[in-house]
């Protein structure tokens, strides 16, 4: 876990500080990413960076970790990831709040967390209805819309029903899959279709 304690930004291009060690990265940041690959994550992997017993998949939730950290891909989370990685804590941390605060701040810490915003929600309310699956999880798709990022998650029913989905727009993975592609799908779309 030390290489998790680094400082991961670029606190030049923090849109937003709310305090000393609480940072946000805005649709502004999100957009200069330039060619980096951009995932979004469903709580069910971030979890699996501070939790690695009784979960699957860990070294592969490790190795995006890793990536993020040597700036080999960009990661953005929506806001909701930190209230249901709270409730994660609260279940699993009973006996040592210490340990939920710091898991909590190396969070903030790490500058993922994008704010959504009215558009990304109703899009997720949209999703949800056509997908048949709960807005909160439709918020993570939304957002991986939204910004033409890829979608990774270890739910394996949300992946099945998007990827079933006809009016998909962005490519999705179970984690256990998971491959790290240097350019993001859109660049290589748009520079496939002007080669054609």
């Amino acid at each position: 876990m030390g290489r998790f304690n680094k400082k991961v930004i670029d606190y030049d291009m923090v849109e937003e500080q709310l305090n000393r060690d609480i940072f946000l990265v805005s649709e502004k940041i999100v957009n200069s990413f330039n060619k980096k690959t951009l995932l979004v994550l469903d709580t069910s992997v971030v979890v699996k960076w501070f939790f690695k017993d009784d979960e699957n998949n860990t070294a592969k939730a490790e190795i995006i970790l890793n990536q993020y950290l040597d700036d080999i891909i960009k990661i953005v989370i929506p806001e909701l990831s930190a209230f249901e990685l709270a409730n994660v804590l609260k279940d699993r941390v009973k006996k040592h709040q210490e340990d939920q605060l710091d898991i909590v701040d190396r969070l903030y810490k790490m500058g993922i967390i994008f704010y959504i915003d009215k558009e990304i929600l109703k899009s997720a309310i949209k999703l949800a209805i056509d997908i048949n699956e709960s807005v909160y999880d439709c918020i993570f798709l939304a957002t991986a819309e939204h910004f033409g990022g890829r979608f990774i998650t270890d739910d394996s029913t949300l992946f099945t029903n998007y990827n079933n989905y006809k009016k998909k727009k962005i490519e999705i993975s179970m984690l256990e899959d998971y491959k790290c592609k240097s350019i993001s799908n859109n660049q290589s779309s748009n520079n496939q279709s002007s080669n054609d």
